[in-house]
């Protein structure tokens, strides 16, 4: 008899384990799960929820620059920077209200590469030293080029229907030094 209530015992903590198990991946599935990254003091930081992801398919790239660009930084405290970036731009193909993305980011290329080169005017070597100071920039110039090929719509019922041109600016190559 004694055997027969270990059994029952050990019976109901499986079943109990197990419905933790399912609980747990439960809520992983519905919730997700933030990938850490390194915050600029170097401690582990965790990410906000990335937006649902475009499909490949629906994507465009652009580099802004032929090759790595010179870029100069403001001067602070005497001491000037400059650096090498290598940009290119994600850009969605198909946009309510544009007619063809693709033009529109050709007509105005120049006012883009224009929006990097002041982007980094504005900083100092000690703003752009840092991994944040990278993530901080892709974000910045996303939503600078969104706002300029946002206000290059006239028709007003058009511009109701743009939420997003630019998906996300890369940055494959990220040098900067101080002078």
């Amino acid at each position: 008899m004694e055997k027969k209530g270990n059994f029952f015992i050990l019976l109901i903590i499986i079943a109990l384990l197990t419905l933790i198990i399912a609980v747990l991946a439960a809520f992983i599935i519905l919730v997700g799960v933030n990938q850490p990254t390194i915050a600029g003091d170097g401690s582990l930081a965790m990410n906000a929820p990335a937006p649902a992801p475009v499909s490949e398919t629906l994507l465009s790239t652009l580099k802004l620059f032929p090759e790595r660009q010179i870029l100069n930084l403001r001067s602070a405290g005497g001491r000037s920077g400059a650096g090498t970036v290598d940009v290119s731009i994600k850009y969605i193909n198909k946009v309510d209200g544009i007619k063809d993305v693709a033009a529109k980011i050709g007509l105005h290329e120049d006012n883009l590469r224009e929006i990097v080169s002041n982007y980094f005017l504005t900083k100092t070597f000690e703003q752009v030293s840092t991994l944040e100071a990278r993530l901080q920039a892709k974000e910045d110039l996303k939503d600078e080029m969104n706002m300029f090929l946002i206000s290059t719509i006239d028709n007003e019922k058009d511009l109701q229907k743009v939420n997003e041109v630019v998906y996300e600016v890369v940055f494959a190559g990220w040098t900067f030094q101080q002078i």
